[in-house]
């Protein structure tokens, strides 16, 4: 682990972690109940899309407040078409957490980069998880496997 890693870890404190905004789609061209009939593929994404600084001052205090964007994605697709952007999936879900962390100090440029690409997605992914699986229970549907967090 980089030493600046685990000065942005040292400095930023977690304030709280939120569902942003959210995307669920279910294909109407496929009865759900034929899915074990169908070779499926599961493909996904996840990565911080957006980072906020701001600072604040009270009671001769100064901090700064770190905000996270954390975007990630599944779905499934048929494994026997031909993969490509435009293929409907069976089922998609989409979402974007705001993980907010506060910090007594301003951190790098190099700082934040480091602690958006190693640290902020394990804070988010049991979100995540949780999410996936919750819809795929509203959506009447078997929950989708989704692993563990890895860089």
């Amino acid at each position: 682990m980089s030493t600046v890693l685990q000065e942005a870890q040292k400095l930023l404190k977690i304030e709280t972690i939120y569902l942003k905004n959210s995307f669920i789609e279910l294909s109407e061209d496929i009865d759900m109940n034929d899915l074990g009939d169908i070779s499926i593929a599961v493909q996904s994404f996840k990565g911080v899309s957006k980072i906020r600084e701001a600072s604040f001052e009270g009671d001769e205090q100064t901090w700064w407040e770190y905000q996270f964007h954390f975007a990630a994605g599944i779905r499934l697709v048929d494994d026997e078409i031909e993969q490509d952007e435009d293929v409907t999936p069976i089922v998609e879900i989409k979402g974007t957490f705001c993980a907010k962390y506060e910090s007594p100090e301003k951190l790098t440029q190099e700082q934040v980069e480091a602690f958006s690409e190693k640290n902020v997605g394990f804070n988010v992914w049991p979100y995540w998880r949780e999410y996936v699986q919750s819809s795929c229970m509203r959506l009447n549907i078997e929950p989708i496997e989704v692993p563990l967090y890895f860089c």
